[in-house]
């Protein structure tokens, strides 16, 4: 018995979604230093021919960062942002800021996201803002009711008001109120 040696293929490249090919390593070159040259990510794509989510991910992956972007640490705040000015009078102290102050806050976020035309970051701050009015009305609820059971805890005991039933010394069960007073007996038919 003779063995056929086997036959070897050479490596095959997964095929891409849709029937598109993958654009070869010279063309994410030239995407590449064309992107970090400053060219947006759509010219960058029209140019070469490759898709935007690819483009984006591969930006992702490999920290390719333009360079007419400037790095911004992700904490840092609009020097324009109302939220600079409270957390300076704050001095950091969360207890010192009202909710109606953070509201205050997520609204004019929300407005000037819509400005940018960034629907979806506005609706992000307007979600913000009715859940900081939740719960300022929420506490607002909490403390007037807390005032109201101390206000009567420390309030002296006035007794029942003149005239009023049970004053006289009675038990208020005789028949003298008519929603007391025993219904007539019906007697049976014969």
């Amino acid at each position: 018995m003779t063995r056929t040696p086997a036959i070897t293929r050479p490596p095959v490249r997964p095929k891409a979604r849709s029937g598109s090919r993958f654009a070869p390593d010279d063309v994410w070159a030239a995407v590449r230093r064309d992107y970090l040259g400053g060219l947006s990510a759509v010219e960058c794509c029209i140019r070469h021919g490759v898709r935007m989510g690819t483009l984006r991910h591969r930006a992702a992956r490999h920290g390719w960062r333009r360079v007419d972007l400037p790095w911004v640490p992700p904490a840092r705040l609009d020097a324009q942002d109302e939220g600079v000015e409270l957390e300076e009078r704050s001095g950091g102290d969360l207890d010192r800021i009202e909710m109606r102050e953070l509201s205050f806050v997520a609204h004019r976020r929300m407005m000037r996201a819509a400005l940018r035309g960034d629907a979806a970051e506005a609706l992000r701050w307007r979600r913000v803002r009715l859940a900081m009015d939740q719960e300022e009305e929420e506490v607002q609820r909490f403390v007037c009711r807390e005032d109201y059971l101390l206000a009567r805890r420390e309030a002296p005991d006035p007794g029942p008001p003149a005239g009023a039933a049970g004053s006289d010394g009675s038990d208020c069960s005789d028949d003298s109120d008519p929603v007391f007073r025993p219904a007539a007996t019906v007697s049976p038919r014969p």
